[in-house]
């Protein structure tokens, strides 16, 4: 507490306080970003920076902010033009190339600069239901009745694709999992997620499923390494090597999967398997919110696309109906 001085009678005053030590600031692109995401937005940037502007030599980071603050709006409709009709990219991956870059502007504009990706919209396109409804939960059955487990990894490998679909998790999220965020209160477990899209810590509920199979997997990795259960608590789950604790790449996850998918002959992804639970979810009922927060969406737009899925699979009761006419006699 400060010390009361007596100035006068009937005056006091306190000692001046001393003001805060200021923590250091981060960049204004660093604000609630995981470091994958400002990796891509950064090279997104630099990719439209380097197109408007001349130079041989690479842009540094000290002149990225003096070089944005000099773009237009015609830079901006040229550059588009360039990415649809020259480099012939698809709509829906120009559309991340948009988002990224208002995502930047706007972090700008905080700042007090001009942002001319404001009015800057995203090009109309149509959601791959396909790809949306390439795997079903009764293909993950069949892949996991048939997929041959002969040892560690393709015991590793089984866990990997019950937890990609009992959570929804994204790769990323997946693949820096450890055994220490495997957490327990009042009875429920939870998983808690640090590497997610956003950058913010989340956690999500855990199916008893789940935890009985991850509870297995653990006890295997005890007898097999003769670790004790604190050793293990700083491991990766999912590792290409246990001894070394070095958790998979995702190019390893993404062989995984697609390895375990030619078991029924389709080519699969770990974010099919994202899709799959998130259909299943709004097909046993699930409403938008409850689907939105159990994938981590920040939107309910993103969402929304496994309601119009769940209303394709639904026409498929149309292949019951009787092949004659109702007006027929039968």
């Amino acid at each position: 507490m400060n010390e009361i001085v007596i100035k006068e009678k009937h005056e006091i005053s306190t000692q001046r306080r001393k003001k805060k030590s200021k923590e250091e600031k981060k960049s204004i692109f660093e604000i609630y970003k995981s470091p994958k995401t400002m990796k891509d937005y950064f090279f997104y940037l630099k990719d439209f920076l380097t197109y408007v502007y001349d130079g041989d030599s690479p842009i540094e980071g000290d002149e990225i902010i003096e070089l944005m603050t000099g773009i237009e709006k015609s830079d901006i409709e040229d550059y588009l033009s360039h990415l649809l009709n020259e480099r012939e990219m698809k709509k829906t991956s120009v559309n991340k190339v948009i988002s990224s870059l208002k995502s930047l502007y706007k972090e700008l504009e905080k700042n007090g600069y001009d942002n001319p990706f404001k009015y800057i919209g995203l090009f109309k396109t149509a959601r791959n239901l396909d790809n949306i409804l390439k795997v079903s939960f009764d293909d993950i059955k069949e892949i996991l009745k048939n997929y041959k487990v002969s040892g560690e990894k393709e015991y590793r490998n089984t866990l990997i694709l019950h937890t990609l679909f009992y959570t929804g998790m994204r790769s990323q999220e997946l693949l820096s999992l450890q055994f220490k965020h495997i957490l327990k209160r009042n009875g429920e477990y939870f998983v808690k997620l640090e590497k997610t899209k956003s950058g913010r810590e989340q956690y999500k509920p855990l199916h008893n499923f789940l935890i009985n199979k991850i509870a297995d997997y653990k006890n295997y990795i005890i007898n097999v390494y003769g670790m004790d259960e604190e050793e293990l608590e700083e491991r990766y789950l999912f590792c290409s090597s246990f001894e070394k604790n070095r958790p998979l790449s995702y190019r390893a996850l993404y062989n995984v999967v697609q390895e375990m998918g030619q078991v029924i002959n389709k080519d699969i992804s770990p974010h099919n398997i994202r899709h799959a639970i998130a259909t299943e979810l709004s097909l046993n009922g699930a409403d938008l919110i409850e689907i939105r927060d159990f994938l981590g969406h920040s939107d309910t737009k993103v969402t929304e696309v496994y309601i119009n899925a769940k209303s394709l699979i639904e026409k498929k009761v149309l292949d019951k109906i009787p092949v004659q006419s109702i007006d027929e006699d039968f």
